[in-house]
């Protein structure tokens, strides 16, 4: 079990890379005038390989109380410099605030000008990037590193940050953004176990390498590492320099052979149970099997469903009468939950998972979109709302329709709906078509009362129209829709009488008035 925690340690070590970033942090600590008022410098070195910016803080004590010790940042872009991590995954409305450590943001801020030069320059480099510091200066290169990142693709090469000793720079919001985030990769800490770091408040995010003597740990699970390195804030702590050369140096000696950091078998034993979580979190498509079951019986209710299937879940809304629509009202919740938790964790994924995931899943999400989202569309407009499509839709069935229509380009997806196909089980393709029926039986209302803008609302009208006879025209809309007593046929009636015997004839109107719908869909 343990082994899985060493090799990646043991690949830095013998990379080179630890020794090569101290060996700059050494130099510029050394070449830095200490007398000077406390503030951040940076230096740049040029390597065959590599470019490598080492950050130094002048030692300072905090004397800063707990609640002080974290500066909050909310989303906006004048006032959060890291804006751009939240964006990514959360509608704009949703935008949480996230704090960092008091004195590495002050720091940060107050270079920010010199910054900005630095980051063009890096962002022209052709060689690799090691972004590096100790203690306070770490905690800055961390902080820069993740500003950097902004700009850079994912997919291109990214840089490395390396810390020594540094205090931790986020609070638990932040580390949720990143936690499954190629950008977590980007960080590397190097930390002496004897040597505890102030953990109230702070969560890590990044690789740790924990080191006690010759032995040495290498862990990403956040719990684990609060475990091992939690210290004590006493109010006044020196974030000044450590020589981690030597802690390098013990690393690398002979008698290091068997690099087992010892610690107790609980700790072992709640990092495995976490790990096992976070694979079941993050692996939903184990419960896929489940959903499926629950959309059988979905398919099942909308088969009984003489009166239609999206007018039957609006009647049952206003006075559930069964326990057959009781049992069916939670399964739709429960789909939904999954569908939705789903969809945000696929968004926080590292690219190689996420398209795994959604090609494993996305036929199944297409087909869940467009038997419940019209359920949530009909309590929508019982609960007197207007616009779904605009205001009201749910961010997961964007996102699913969004990647199910790219993977049909992809893979060039042709569906199949010859003339002779019985259509009475489809699906409508548009998930949002009873929305659309919505809105246009509530433009009949508005055209019945209103005096003005008469012509808009009938222009309106008109585009319902086509857009519902394109779609009879591909053979997308179910059958139900053309029952008598369904919401559609509602709305027909009234745009009939609006519209009058008089107004020039279209397709659509012909196709009603001539009742072709009643053979629309039934097999040859």
């Amino acid at each position: 079990m343990i082994r899985k925690y060493l090799e990646p340690g043991k690949l830095m070590l013998n990379s080179g890379l630890l020794q090569k970033s101290w060996r700059r942090i050494s130099e510029a600590y050394e070449s830095t005038n200490r007398n000077q008022a406390p503030g951040l410098v940076f230096k740049t070195y040029q390597e065959a390989r590599y470019t490598i910016v080492v950050f130094v803080a002048q030692p300072i004590h905090t004397n800063y109380p707990l609640d002080s010790v974290l500066t909050p940042l909310s989303g906006t872009p004048d006032q959060n410099p890291f804006h751009f991590l939240c964006l990514e995954k959360i509608p704009l409305e949703n935008i949480p605030s996230f704090s960092l450590h008091t004195p590495a943001y002050q720091l940060f801020d107050s270079a920010k000008n010199d910054l900005i030069h630095l980051k063009s320059e890096l962002l022209k480099s052709e060689k690799h990037v090691i972004i590096t510091g100790a203690v306070l200066g770490g905690s800055v290169a961390s902080l820069f590193t993740l500003w950097l990142l902004e700009t850079i693709d994912p997919k291109l090469r990214r840089p490395l940050c390396i810390t020594f000793g540094s205090p931790l720079i986020g609070d638990a919001k932040l580390q949720q953004i990143l936690e499954n985030s190629l950008r977590n990769s980007c960080f590397l800490h190097v930390a002496d176990a004897a040597q505890p770091l102030i953990t109230q408040g702070f969560k890590p995010f990044g690789t740790f390498l924990i080191c006690l003597g010759s032995q040495y740990i290498c862990i990403d699970d956040p719990e684990t590492v609060t475990e091992l390195l939690s210290g004590v804030n006493n109010g006044d702590v020196l974030l000044g320099w450590r020589d981690y050369g030597q802690v390098l140096g013990r690393l690398a000696q002979p008698s290091a052979v068997d690099p087992r950091l010892m610690i107790d078998d609980g700790v072992i034993n709640r990092m495995a149970e976490r790990a096992e979580k976070k694979k079941l979190r993050y692996d939903p498509l184990t419960k896929l099997n489940h959903m499926k079951i629950e959309m059988m019986y979905l398919e099942w209710y909308k088969k009984k469903s003489e009166m239609g299937y999206y007018d039957r879940f609006k009647t049952m809304m206003k006075s559930p009468n069964s326990t057959v629509d009781m049992v069916f009202q939670r399964r739709k919740k429960e789909l939904n939950e999954y569908w939705r938790s789903l969809v945000a964790e696929v968004e926080k994924m590292p690219q190689s998972e996420k398209s795994l995931l959604k090609t494993r899943s996305l036929f199944a999400g297409n087909n869940y979109r467009r038997i419940v989202e019209p359920l949530d569309i009909a309590e929508y407009y019982l609960s007197g709302k207007r616009e779904y499509r605009t205001t009201g839709r749910s961010r997961h069935y964007e996102m699913l329709e969004k990647w199910f229509e790219a993977e049909k380009i992809k893979q060039k997806i042709k569906p199949v709906r010859w003339e002779g196909r019985d259509l009475s089980d489809l699906l409508m393709f548009d998930s949002c078509f009873w929305a659309e029926v919505e809105e246009a039986i509530l433009l009949n209302n508005d055209l019945s009362t209103q005096l003005v803008g008469r012509e808009v609302l009938f222009e309106k009208l008109m585009r319902f129209e086509e857009y519902v006879w394109k779609m009879i025209e591909k053979r997308e809309v179910s059958p139900e829709i053309f029952l008598e007593e369904s919401s559609f046929m509602k709305w027909w009636r009234e745009y009939k009488e609006i519209k009058g015997l008089h107004a020039p004839p279209t397709y659509f109107t012909e196709f009603m008035n001539s009742r072709r719908y009643q053979s629309y869909g039934k097999a040859c």
